[in-house]
């Protein structure tokens, strides 16, 4: 499960947009999937809350997304 607002907030505009349930599902992944990852380094910050504990063995969601330009990552030493 995604909490991110962000991806909440593109799925959206995306239904919105395209008027369609599936297109807009595609074109997030489309995004998520080929433009962040050939020009960022995408992390996910996983989370957890309390109503998902006793739900499921696995409660961890995806509380928030973060991605920077890859030519901004240096080595550290």
């Amino acid at each position: 499960m995604i909490e991110d607002w962000e991806v909440g907030a593109l799925y959206w505009n995306c239904l919105e947009k395209y008027k369609d349930e599936k297109t807009a599902c595609e074109k997030v992944k489309q995004k998520y999937f080929n433009k962040f990852t050939e020009d960022c380094d995408l992390h996910f910050f996983l989370g957890t809350t309390l109503a998902h504990h006793f739900q499921s063995k696995n409660p961890f969601i995806i509380v928030g997304v973060f991605y920077p330009p890859k030519e901004l990552q240096t080595n550290l030493f």
